[in-house]
């Protein structure tokens, strides 16, 4: 299954949408998602929308599901829906972090009763990197090793940090960056949604200040695991959104990617902007 999306790009327009003039930043998302060459079914998801119909507000949330008898793409989908959903429904009565919390917790709980009521799910898990951009900050929730980087001024940062056995290691000196990135046990998790008891996912407790220029990219390990942070920080230099999820998609197929390879690109802008006429629905994957 291939998948290329933006989301700036509508096929219709409602005309019964007003248009908002607004001078502050604002959020396009752009995403891509492929089964990639070896594997013969997808257990990534991706999940976005704009709170309050606003572009200056976002949810986005890519997930990479595990799990025998195809439940790897049941997690991942609950994931998504579930982060989406409890942000939306809640986003007036909890800080940006409260809600990342929240939905964590009950995304959590939700797949884990869902493994333990069906034997073919049982076990089930998922990573989840989630977003939300309130009031020009964003905020990160994370569990596993998803990623979320963000590009400012031709720097690539981090943003989230990989809940896995290998860099675990690698932070306590037991062994070197060039060890981690190359280490045979990379993608052995320490924690997901649904394979635990507890979770202590990655809140942000402070948001991180969005400026006209910043592209946020969240990514699921398949994209990683072939393309450096030098591959990743010169695809998200190119000017064209469409052309770097394009360019990523031949890059990661050209050298052989195992696993499936999901990536979602936010294009942080300034300007007249008019609301969005896409509903929630339409932007779940």
């Amino acid at each position: 299954m291939r998948f290329l999306f933006s989301k700036s790009k509508n096929k219709t327009e409602d005309a019964t949408v007003s248009e908002q003039s607004n001078e502050d930043i604002f959020c396009e998302v752009y995403a891509v998602s492929e089964t990639g060459p070896v594997r013969d079914h997808n257990e990534d998801a991706i999940a976005f929308s704009f709170p309050e119909n606003n572009k200056q507000n976002l949810v986005a949330v890519v997930a990479d599901g595990m799990g025998g008898h195809n439940a790897g793409e049941v997690a991942s989908k609950m994931a998504c829906d579930l982060l989406l959903d409890y942000c939306l429904t809640n986003w007036k009565q909890h800080t940006p972090e409260k809600l990342l919390e929240n939905a964590f917790i009950e995304a959590h709980q939700m797949i884990v009763a869902a493994g333990e009521s069906n034997t073919e799910q049982r076990g089930m898990g998922t990573t989840a990197t989630s977003v939300i951009i309130q009031e020009e900050l964003c905020y990160i929730g994370h569990i596993g090793d998803s990623r979320a980087y963000l590009l400012r001024n031709g720097s690539l940062t981090q943003l989230s940090t990989d809940h896995t056995l290998v860099n675990q290691m690698f932070e306590s000196g037991e062994i070197t960056e060039k060890q981690r990135d190359h280490h045979p046990m990379k993608n052995v998790l320490l924690q997901a949604l649904g394979t635990t008891p507890t979770i202590q996912p990655q809140i942000s407790a402070d948001g991180w200040p969005l400026s006209e220029g910043d592209r946020l990219f969240l990514c699921s390990d398949g994209v990683y695991d072939v393309l450096s942070e030098e591959d990743i920080k010169d695809l998200l230099l190119m000017k064209q959104p469409e052309f770097v999820l394009e360019c990523l998609s031949l890059t990661a197929t050209s050298r052989d990617v195992s696993d499936n390879f999901t990536a979602l690109l936010i294009d942080i802008s300034s300007g007249v902007q008019s609301t969005p006429s896409v509903t929630k629905e339409q932007n779940i994957i």
